[in-house]
């Protein structure tokens, strides 16, 4: 392996290694599914602060016969 690495490599004891590059922080599309799906247990779980209408009391039914005849 004598010679000049290719563009890109350098040599490392007995094998070309490839240099970093820019460190881009990326997301993995793992952790794009993480959040999403965090996203969604929290609307499911808590809520995203929705108000709820107060539970009306339902109404009981008036006796209209007498229960003796």
């Amino acid at each position: 392996m004598p010679g000049k690495p290719p563009e890109g490599y350098y040599r490392v004891r007995s094998h070309w290694r490839r240099k970093p590059g820019p460190s881009g922080k990326k997301m993995s599309g793992w952790t794009i599914a993480a959040l999403v799906a965090g996203v969604w247990s929290w609307g499911q779980l808590i809520g995203f602060g929705e108000a709820t209408e107060p539970q009306q009391p339902s109404p009981t039914p008036a006796v209209s016969v007498p229960a003796g005849r």
